[in-house]
């Protein structure tokens, strides 16, 4: 059976799979919203994205609801997505990763802050200085004549 139907997001599937694990994770193509809780009592925690071909057309939502950085939820796909820069790592209570599946590749959407354009914070962009938005103010000059 071919994949080609993969991209229909809810395709032959119960799509109101929802996880929050403790432990490492294999994630499902069902699980669409994963809460992770990485605290003293579970220690660090590695999350496997599935398969990325038989994930094709779909958005996985991960936030952490525990984490610091010693308790980090480690995000990674499984060797077959291309271009996978490096695995994503929270490492603080709401730092959270959108990723999409085309079927090829792994896609973060949204930038945040660190190496890897997928973990962001709760902080509203417009709140953040300049800098941190990668905005640039640009101060009209005047010549002396």
């Amino acid at each position: 059976m071919g994949l080609e139907k993969n991209n229909e997001q809810h395709y032959r599937e119960v799509v109101d799979k929802f996880a929050d694990p403790s432990t490492n994770y294999a994630l499902t193509t069902r699980d669409y919203v994963v809460r992770p809780v990485c605290n003293n009592i579970s220690g660090p925690i590695i999350l496997v994205l599935p398969r990325v071909a038989e994930a094709k057309g779909r958005f996985y939502s991960i936030i952490a609801r525990e984490a610091d950085a010693v308790n980090t939820v480690t995000i990674t796909d499984r060797d077959d997505s291309e271009c996978w820069l490096a695995d994503i790592v929270l490492n603080a209570k709401c730092q959270r990763a959108l990723l999409y599946s085309d079927g090829l590749a792994w896609t973060p959407m949204g930038a945040g802050p660190g190496d890897w354009p997928g973990a962001s914070t709760t902080i509203p962009p417009m709140t953040q200085p300049p800098t941190t938005r990668g905005v640039t103010t640009v101060v009209p000059t005047t010549e002396p004549q």
